[in-house]
């Protein structure tokens, strides 16, 4: 008896679902257009070759662009879909050599390199955006005859920003900001391998703030003011952090200071293949000596041969109030300008 009123009610379903979708066909058919894109895309689900679409969709693929070909039909379905997202990647690879035969001048033969990782990750909708990078740097140099190889870099930098503006035609931003910076293996003053001055986590430099960001449009120029910063100083060798090794006290393994941070990155084509840009920050501790600046400057040149080949001048300076200096015979002067300078070609790839 049961079976009756069901075969009823699926025959009227049947019956109300074809009625309803020719009845919506018959009048959306002259009065509701479909979008090309909806179109594109259900010609890509039913098609099951990109050859096939192809075939079909040529004609009108040319007439949008006569350049698309193979891949006209997914240029069109991506090109229609908005992009959040910017992904770059670029590892690279330095390498010098210097060698002397009968130089009467003098010399060391010398072999050096620097492999490098420099990643961004960025999102950016509307009014909002979101940065991420990647910085990975770790350079060796060997002079003939020495017994130790010597780091010309180590560096495991770390950076994450969140902004909001609260309308599109600001330049400025409500943001918070992320940043860690380490490196990778152990640092040796000159050829003595029985004291460690560095190693990973010691130091390593922590930075959480919030505050505002001016950008232009083309995010040539930035300016990043924290007045909320809390920075943490970790020496997590036990030998490093016995010493008071980078500020922080005797035995302790890390220092926490809460202060105000400016950050301004600058960057330019100075002529055709010549890029310049300049990173620096300034941070000054509100409970421990406010007014002492810890200053950390970079200034980058990259000059380009072609897509693969590059020739790069870096210049890397460093003032730390923490910071004692030590000298050979293992005393302690006051904090002084760290400087760095880096001059090398090599090989890079972009994807």
């Amino acid at each position: 008896m049961l079976l009756k009123p069901m075969k009823r009610i699926v025959l009227f379903l049947i019956f109300f679902i074809n009625f309803t979708s020719w009845s919506f066909s018959f009048y959306a058919k002259d009065t509701i257009p479909t979008p090309k894109v909806i179109t594109n895309l259900k010609q890509l689900f039913k098609e099951k070759t990109i050859d096939s679409i192809v075939t079909q969709q040529k004609n009108t693929v040319v007439k949008i662009n006569p350049t698309l070909k193979k891949d006209s039909v997914l240029n069109v379905i991506k090109n229609s879909v908005p992009k959040y997202w910017t992904f770059k990647n670029e590892p690279g690879i330095i390498l010098t050599q210097t060698s002397f035969l009968n130089w009467v001048k003098g010399g060391n033969n010398t072999v050096a390199g620097i492999a490098s990782f420099k990643g961004n990750y960025n999102f950016k909708k509307g009014q909002l955006f979101w940065k991420n990078g990647v910085l990975i740097k770790y350079g060796l140099a060997r002079e003939n005859g020495a017994e130790n190889s010597q780091k010309t870099e180590d560096i495991i930098d770390l950076k994450s920003s969140v902004g909001y503006k609260t309308t599109v035609t600001s330049k400025w931003y409500y943001s918070g900001e992320y940043s860690l910076t380490t490196q990778f293996a152990n640092g040796y003053r000159g050829n003595d391998r029985t004291n460690i001055i560095s190693t990973f986590f010691a130091p390593a430099r922590m930075r959480l703030g919030v505050g505002a960001v001016y950008t232009d449009e083309e995010d040539n120029f930035k300016i990043h003011l924290s007045p909320l910063t809390n920075q943490v100083t970790f020496v997590l060798n036990k030998e490093l952090s016995e010493q008071g090794a980078f500020g922080v006290e005797k035995g302790e393994k890390f220092n926490a200071e809460l202060g105000t941070l400016i950050e301004v990155e600058y960057k330019t084509v100075l002529m055709k293949n010549i890029n310049f840009s300049l990173k620096s920050s300034f941070y000054s501790d509100y409970i421990n000596q406010f007014g002492n600046i810890d200053s950390d400057i970079k200034i980058n040149i990259d000059m380009k041969v072609n897509n693969y080949i590059k020739s790069n001048i870096n210049s890397h300076l460093i003032y730390d109030d923490d910071t004692r200096i030590a000298q050979d015979d293992g005393t302690q002067l006051g904090p002084r300008v760290q400087l760095k300078q880096i001059l090398g070609v090599g090989v890079t790839y972009t994807f």
